[in-house]
C-alpha cells in the first residue's frame, strides 16, 4: 500500500493524458451500469480504494495499474477486507453499490421528502405525488434500459453477434484477476506493471481468497482498451510477460502455468434475493401509502365509497392490482402507481426466479465437486519421499517448490507418523516423511516407512538425502566429486555379518546381510535421467550400516568389503526391510556430502539439494499418475 491521500489520487488522475485512449481506459474501469449510469464512481475514488486494499500496482503517477479480483469471488474478497479501517470498508460498499445508488437514490429521497409535504396541504400533496412519480419514473426508466440491455445481450448471445472478445472478456472478469486500468507510457513500463500485477494478484489470492478448485487455474487478464496509450496497446502482444488471446483484444499473464478450466456451475452465483424481495415489498408498501393519501384527498368527506382510503385498503388494492387491472374506482395518480407496481414486481419476480435457479445448479455442482475431489483422492496414486535430517527435508521442499511454484506444503498424517503433503507431481500426490536417524531406534527408518506404506499406500518409496562417497577423485583415484548424485543399484546391508578367525589367526568377516536390487522400472528411468547430467550421477551398490562413519580406517575397511560400492549411508537397510515386507518398490538417491572421514556440514545442503532435484525430476519423468 502506497498510503495515497484522496488529493494525491486526484492529482494522479489530472496528470493522465487527455487523449481518446485515456478516456476510453477510464470508461473501462468505471464500466457500464445496469441502466444509463456508470457502474462505478470517478477514477480518483477507485484509485484511493485500490491503494487501501493493496490492488494498486506501481509506485508513481507516471506508471501504475489497478487490478480487480474475480467478480464471482467478491463475497470472499469483501470478507477479507473487513480487517481494513471502517472508512475504507464503507467506501468499498459505496463503490459496489454505486450503480444502485444513482438510479434509485432519487426515488428514495423523493419519498422521504414527499411524506412531510403531503401532510401540509393539498398543494403539498400534489407536489409530493409529482416528486414520487418523478423519482419512481427515473428509477423505472433506468430499470427498463437495464432490462432492454439484458434482453439484447441474451438475443445476441444466441446469434453470431457476440464476438470472441466479449465472451472471453466476461469469462476473465468473472473467474480471474484482471487489470482494469493501466497507465504505462512505454513498453518497458507496461511489461513491468503486468509482471508485478501477476505477482500481486497471486499474493492477494493466497492471503485473501480461500482455495477453491471451482475456479481452476489462476491467470491475470488485461484488455487493450484498459491501457491509456495507443502505442503501448499495439505492443502488448510483444511483451515478455503476456500472451495474446487469438481473435480478441485480451491478453493473459501467467499462461505458462498448467491450465485447468473453471467449473462455472460450481462457482457461487451472485446473491441479491433478499435485496430484491425487500425492494419489491418496499415499493408496494410506499405505493400503498400514497394511494391511501391520494384517495382521501380526492373523495368528499365521509363519502369515499369503496375507494382505498385507509392504508390496509390501499395495500389490498395494490396487491389486487397485481392480478386484476384497475380493481375499483380510484384517482388518476393511483392508477399510475397501480400500473408501475406490477411492472416492478414482475421484473423482480423474474430476477428472483433466475437467481434461485442458479443457486440450485450451484448446490448440485458443489456436491458433485466434493465427490469428484474424493474420487481424485482415491484414484490419484501417492509417491513417498523419505529423508532423515532437517537439511534434507528443506532441500526436498525447495526442489518441489521450484518445480511447482505457488503450492503450499500441508501437514498430514500416516497413522501416528506426521508427514508433509507437498502437492501433485507427475499425476501423483507427493508425500514427504522425515525419519529419525538409523534403523534401530524408535521412529527410525523401518517404523517410518512401515507407517507410510500401511496408511498412504504409495506406489513406491524414495529415500533421499546425503551420503559419503567411496570413489573420490582425489582420495581414491575415482570419478566422484562433492555434490555428485548417487543412485543405488544394489543395497548391501553390511551390519549383519560373521566375524571369525582364519587358520593363520587373522581376522575374517563374512557379510550375511541381504543384497536386494533396486526396482528395475525405477532404476531404468533413473539411468535415462542421469545421462549427461550435471552434477554427475553415479550408479552402483551402496553400503548400509547403522554406524556414522567418520574414520579413515573404517572407511578403508568398508571399501575392502564392497570394492564395487559407490557410497555408504545408514538408513537404506531399514527402508528395504519395510518395503520388502509390503512388497513395495523403492529406490535410493543421495548426494555426496563427504568421504566418510573428516566430516563437516559445509556441503550437506548442496548435496541434499542436488539429490532432491534429481528425485523431483525422476518422479516427473515416471508420471506415476499414468500407471493406474
Amino acid at each position: 500500500m502506497l498510503g495515497l491521500t484522496y488529493r494525491e489520487c486526484r492529482t494522479w488522475v489530472d496528470r493522465l493524458p487527455r487523449t481518446r485512449e485515456a478516456k476510453q481506459a477510464q470508461g473501462s474501469i468505471r464500466g457500464r451500469g445496469l441502466g444509463v449510469y456508470r457502474a462505478r464512481p470517478p477514477l480518483a475514488v477507485l484509485l484511493y480504494l485500490a491503494d487501501r486494499e493493496g490492488r494498486l500496482v506501481g509506485g508513481s503517477a507516471d506508471a501504475f495499474a489497478v487490478i480487480e479480483p474475480p467478480i464471482a469471488r467478491l463475497a470472499d474478497w469483501n470478507t477479507a477486507m473487513r480487517r481494513l479501517d471502517g472508512r475504507v470498508r464503507w467506501l468499498g460498499r459505496l463503490v459496489r453499490a454505486w450503480q444502485y445508488i444513482l438510479p434509485y437514490a432519487p426515488a428514495v429521497i423523493a419519498m422521504l421528502v414527499a411524506v412531510p409535504l403531503a401532510l401540509i396541504s393539498r398543494d403539498g400533496a400534489l407536489v409530493a405525488v409529482v416528486l414520487v412519480l418523478a423519482g419512481v419514473g427515473l428509477a423505472l426508466a433506468d430499470m427498463i434500459v437495464g432490462v432492454g440491455r439484458l434482453t439484447w445481450s441474451l438475443l445476441r448471445s444466441g446469434s453470431a453477434g457476440v464476438s470472441d472478445g466479449e465472451i472471453f472478456g466476461g469469462e476473465l472478469r468473472g473467474h480471474h484477476w484482471t487489470i482494469t486500468f493501466c497507465h504505462a507510457p512505454d513498453r518497458d513500463d507496461a511489461d513491468r506493471l503486468c509482471a508485478e500485477a501477476f505477482r500481486r494478484a497471486s499474493a492477494l489470492t493466497d492471503a485473501c481468497l480461500p482455495d477453491d478448485p471451482a475456479f481452476g487455474s489462476g491467470y491475470v487478464g488485461v484488455q487493450a482498451g484498459s491501457v491509456t496509450d495507443q502505442g503501448v496497446r499495439n505492443l502488448l502482444g510483444s511483451l515478455t510477460s503476456v500472451e495474446p488471446v487469438p481473435r480478441t483484444d485480451w491478453f493473459v499473464i501467467g499462461a505458462g502455468k498448467k491450465f485447468t478450466q473453471p467449473d462455472h456451475d460450481a462457482v457461487r452465483p451472485l446473491g441479491g434475493v433478499r435485496l430484491m424481495l425487500f425492494a419489491t415489498l418496499a415499493a408496494v408498501a410506499a405505493s400503498a401509502q400514497f394511494v391511501a393519501f391520494s384517495e382521501r384527498q380526492a373523495c368528499p368527506a365521509g363519502d369515499c365509497g369503496s375507494r382505498p382510503v385507509s392504508y390496509p385498503q390501499a395495500l389490498v388494492w395494490i396487491v389486487g392490482h397485481l392480478f386484476f387491472p384497475f380493481p375499483g374506482p380510484v384517482t388518476g395518480e393511483s392508477q399510475v402507481l397501480g400500473v408501475l407496481v406490477p411492472v416492478v414486481a414482475l421484473v423482480m419476480v423474474a430476477c428472483i426466479v433466475l437467481v434461485l435457479s442458479q443457486r440450485i445448479r450451484y448446490r448440485r455442482a458443489r456436491r458433485d465437486l466434493m465427490y469428484q475431489a474424493i474420487e481424485r483422492m482415491t484414484a490419484v496414486p501417492t509417491v513417498a519421499i523419505v529423508v532423515v535430517s532437517g537439511t534434507e527435508c528443506e532441500a526436498v521442499q525447495d526442489a518441489f517448490a521450484a518445480r511447482s511454484p505457488g503450492l503450499v506444503p500441508v501437514p498430514g498424517k500416516a497413522g501416528s507418523k506426521a508427514v508433509t503433503r507437498l502437492g501433485t507431481l507427475g499425476g501423483a500426490n507427493i508425500v514427504l516423511a522425515q525419519s529419525e536417524q538409523g534403523t534401530v531406534g524408535a521412529g527410525s527408518m523401518p517404523w517410518t516407512v512401515d507407517n507410510v506404506i500401511r496408511h498412504l499406500d504409495p506406489m513406491f518409496v524414495v529415500l533421499t538425502g546425503v551420503c559419503y562417497g567411496l570413489n573420490a577423485r582425489d582420495l581414491d583415484g575415482g570419478d566422484q566429486e562433492i555434490g555428485d548424485v548417487v543412485v543405488c543399484t544394489q543395497l548391501r546391508a553390511v551390519e549383519h555379518r560373521k566375524v571369525t578367525t582364519r587358520a593363520d589367526g587373522s581376522r575374517y568377516e563374512i557379510t550375511r546381510g541381504p543384497s536386494p536390487e533396486t526396482a528395475p522400472g525405477l532404476l531404468s528411468h533413473a539411468r535415462v535421467l542421469g545421462r549427461a547430467r550435471t552434477p554427475a550421477v553415479h550408479f552402483g551398490p551402496v553400503l548400509s550400516l547403522n554406524t556414522l562413519v567418520n574414520n579413515a580406517d573404517e572407511r578403508a575397511r568398508l571399501r575392502a568389503l564392497g570394492e564395487e560400492a559407490v557410497a555408504g549411508e545408514m538408513e537404506a537397510a531399514g527402508l528395504y526391510a519395510a518395503a520388502a515386507q509390503a512388497k513395495r518398490d523403492w529406490i535410493l538417491v543421495k548426494g555426496i556430502s563427504d568421504w566418510g572421514s573428516e566430516k563437516t556440514d559445509d556441503h550437506q545442503a548442496l548435496a541434499a539439494r542436488n539429490a532432491a532435484d534429481f528425485v523431483i525430476d525422476l518422479i516427473a519423468q515416471i508420471e506415476p499418475g499414468t500407471a493406474r
